[in-house]
């Protein structure tokens, strides 16, 4: 009870306090004490009943009809009766709006679009249906209408943002290290933002008579500039400093140029409010997006090492059964030899033993193709080299050098797996179709994994890059580990007569990956 009590009271006065010195805004905006109030007080009330609990509505409703009344004491042409009613009337329609205030920023806007929109028609109802209209300067059903909608569009969508601010969001705990942090202020952001600010008043007192109508559509583009910046938080945030330069700007205009002013005041609000949330779901549906394809970046990696576990299993299962078998053969036509000595029985045991041996050298290349032993015993350049040995490449009058970086150990086995598939991939179509005489292997390791092949063959057609399986995988596997992969090619067809330079031919292949 205590804890209610002290909180009506602080939330009591901060209410009286700010609804007041609406007023005194809105009467100097508009000139008119009814139509003030129907402006940026009752706004005001909407949206902070909208935001509240219900408990605490009597006290907001009981400190606006207070001020109503004191009002009505020293403006004795205030017509309160109506306005009185017109605030009772909307705590119907706030509690069953209320009932759906919740769920998603297009649900929750909608709601107060649709309380806007009813408030405006109760406040016509009232202040023409039961007040005197000589009492009102501007008489006109659509002056109220437009008054009420204008208040609303700036101000219970402005509570809405402090709401979210304050009490949909996580906030750290306060600890010594939080104390200790220095305190970071953007700087630019703030710059920026003041000089928009301030540029937009220049405009709109300084500009000519006969640019005057221009001057509004300069005020979007802070609107814009806040909303690509900060999402709708931005842009509400610029319709606010608009409206503020607007209304500072203007004084003593007439009845047209106001009616033109909020209508300017509501465009300018809805615009940014809509942009901003538009701006604001495109960056939520690439935040998800991002999200997502890193974990499947993540899946993939784990798919990839699960492969290659698979692989290097196997490969070890079969290396071990074919090489005992294929032993336990070779003995078997070694006894054979010795116990037969007939020249059927010594030919059939030689056959035996040489097909024996030819199984095991197959399946040996095979076993090195799923996955090769000397990657796990002797690491990635090791491996590599072991490549350029089975592939013959020297006595093909092919000459490849190899720059390896330093911290290899780095590498975890998905990617030096990789990298030897690609290293494997790229020699092998070096070797059958570049017709190159050199080839430079280079290995990079810092920020980034940087892999770089290149030969001074013949190249090929850009077109043809990514038509075979070969590259193809490279690119797609490259890909999965969230790597880049690009080829340059010069292409030479050596049917033609013109040749291009040395330096200007072959092929380069460059792989970039994270370092996992």
């Amino acid at each position: 009870m205590r804890h209610y009590f002290l909180t009506s009271l602080g939330g009591c006065l901060f209410f009286i306090c700010s609804w007041f010195c609406l007023w005194v805004i809105a009467f100097y905006f508009v000139g008119d004490p009814a139509l003030a109030i129907l402006l940026f007080p009752f706004a005001l009330r909407l949206g902070i009943t909208l935001h509240t609990a219900s408990r605490y509505w009597i006290i907001i409703y009981a400190a606006e009809w207070g001020l109503i009344l004191l009002l009505s004491k020293v403006l004795n042409d205030l017509p309160w009766w109506p306005i009185l009613m017109a605030s009772g009337l909307s705590w119907p329609l706030l509690w069953y709006g209320r009932r759906y205030y919740y769920g998603e920023q297009w649900r929750q806007l909608l709601v107060m679009a649709v309380v806007i929109l009813s408030t405006a028609s109760i406040n016509i109802a009232m202040v023409i249906g039961f007040g005197s209209i000589a009492q009102i300067a501007v008489s006109s059903v659509g002056m109220i209408f437009l008054i009420s909608i204008t208040g609303g569009l700036m101000l219970v969508p402005a509570c809405y943002l402090l709401w979210s601010f304050l009490f949909n969001r996580s906030w750290i705990p306060l600890t010594v290290a939080l104390i200790s942090r220095p305190l970071e202020l953007r700087h630019r952001d703030l710059c920026l933002y003041a000089l928009l600010f301030v540029a937009n008043i220049l405009l709109q007192i300084n500009l000519p008579d006969e640019l005057s109508r221009f001057a509004p559509f300069c005020l979007a583009i802070p609107i814009i500039v806040f909303a690509f910046r900060h999402g709708w938080q931005g842009a509400l945030l610029g319709t606010l400093l608009n409206s503020v330069a607007l209304i500072a700007a203007r004084s003593g205009v007439s009845k047209m140029e106001i009616t033109d002013l909020l209508l300017s005041l509501s465009a300018q609000s809805l615009t940014g409010i809509l942009l901003g949330l538009g701006i604001q779901r495109q960056r939520d549906l690439n935040h998800k997006l991002s999200a997502e394809l890193g974990r499947n970046q993540v899946l993939s990696r784990q798919l990839i090492k699960t492969e290659e576990s698979v692989r290097r299993d196997v490969a070890r299962e079969l290396h071990d059964e074919i090489g005992q078998n294929i032993t336990a053969i070779r003995m078997q036509a070694s006894i054979l030899k010795r116990v037969e000595i007939t020249p059927v029985t010594q030919q059939c045991a030689s056959t035996i033993e040489q097909l024996s041996l030819n199984v095991y050298d197959t399946a040996k290349g095979l076993l090195s193709r799923l996955r090769p032993k000397t990657l796990d015993d002797l690491g990635l350049a090791k491996a590599v080299e072991q490549v350029v040995c089975d592939l013959k490449l020297e006595d093909k009058g092919i000459e490849v050098a190899m720059a390896w970086g330093h911290h290899q150990q780095l590498l975890c086995d998905t990617t030096s797996v990789t990298l030897y598939r690609i290293c494997q991939e790229a020699l092998n179509n070096i070797a059958k179709y570049s017709h190159a005489t050199e080839v430079i292997i280079e290995l990079e390791i810092d920020q980034k994994i940087r892999l770089q092949i290149e030969d001074n063959g013949i190249g090929f057609k850009a077109e043809d890059a990514f038509k075979g399986f070969g590259l193809r995988g490279i690119r797609e596997r490259v890909e999965v580990l969230g790597g880049q992969c690009s080829i340059v090619s010069n292409y030479h067809d050596e049917s033609q007569k013109i040749s291009l330079p040395k330096k200007d031919a072959g092929t380069t292949l460059i792989i970039l990956l994270p370092i996992a």
